[in-house]
């Protein structure tokens, strides 16, 4: 356990120097900061409005700090033939997935925490602002749709390690990565939209095509699972069994998805 939290914070501390982050923060402030301009052109809807701009400012930051830090921070060692150093200290190639990922976790984390507060600024000062328009909404909610942009990224972040596991090309990681994202992302409204379209037909799916269709969405992260960015714009109740299982699955996918990449890159050849 030593040894896979002192690979975490040495991968943290190498996530934190990178200069992408600040680009990345830079960002996600701007993105805030057009939110508190433009929330006047909306006076009706200033605070769904204000949720949607914030809870996506967040999700977009995440993505890029994923995909142009977390990626880097997991093919380094292998591109630049590091990894033999580290595989030669008292370490396992397992312990090695599970401190990379940990400590790429934790700088998502960090930063996520940090735009997560001026997140909250900003949604503070609009509402201080305009009282009225914020009559449905709920913090409790809004933490909450918060903390699973966080495990969704949790989740994000197992897929990078997988396929980083898999091959040895950073890039070929990235395209892998963002395809499931895509897919995950999207996953849910397809399989709805093919069950529909066949209903409304009065088509029968065979039996061969429903279970294609069942492998398919569970192989696949269903991302949408971890949005709540409906129920925070609205001040809706959230039920605690769907954040248990939304959290469940969450935990689930990224064991399974860690373990795989363990068994395989165990068996992994370095040149």
């Amino acid at each position: 356990m030593r040894c896979i939290l002192s690979l975490a914070m040495i991968t943290f501390k190498e996530g934190i120097r990178n200069r992408s982050l600040f680009g990345i923060a830079l960002l996600a402030l701007l993105l805030f900061g057009l939110n508190i301009t433009v929330a006047g052109f909306f006076m009706r809807d200033i605070g769904k409005v204000t949720v949607d701009m914030n809870l996506s400012a967040l999700s977009f930051a995440g993505l890029l700090l994923v995909f142009f830090v977390g990626v880097n921070l997991m093919a380094k060692d292998i591109d630049r033939k590091t990894i033999h150093l580290v595989l030669s200290k008292p370490i396992s190639r397992a312990q090695y997935i599970w401190g990379k990922y940990l400590g790429i976790q934790f700088f998502v984390s960090a930063s996520l925490l940090l735009l997560f507060v001026c997140s909250c600024l900003t949604v503070w000062f609009l509402l201080y602002l305009y009282p009225n328009y914020f009559i449905g909404f709920s913090w409790p909610i809004f933490f909450v749709a918060c903390f699973f942009v966080l495990v969704k990224f949790s989740v994000l972040t197992a897929i990078v390690v997988f396929f980083s596991a898999i091959t040895s090309s950073s890039l070929i990681t990235l395209i892998f990565s963002l395809s499931a994202y895509v897919a995950g992302v999207s996953i849910e409204e397809v399989v709805f939209y093919m069950k529909s379209e066949f209903a409304a037909q009065e088509k029968i799916i065979s039996e061969s095509l429903t279970t294609f269709i069942d492998i398919v969405s569970y192989l696949l992260p269903n991302f949408a699972v971890f949005d709540f960015t409906l129920e925070a714009a609205h001040g809706l109740a959230i039920t605690s069994q769907r954040l248990f299982l939304s959290f469940g699955y969450g935990a689930i996918y990224i064991f399974i998805l860690l373990l795989l990449a363990s068994f395989i890159f165990s068996r992994r050849e370095f040149n």
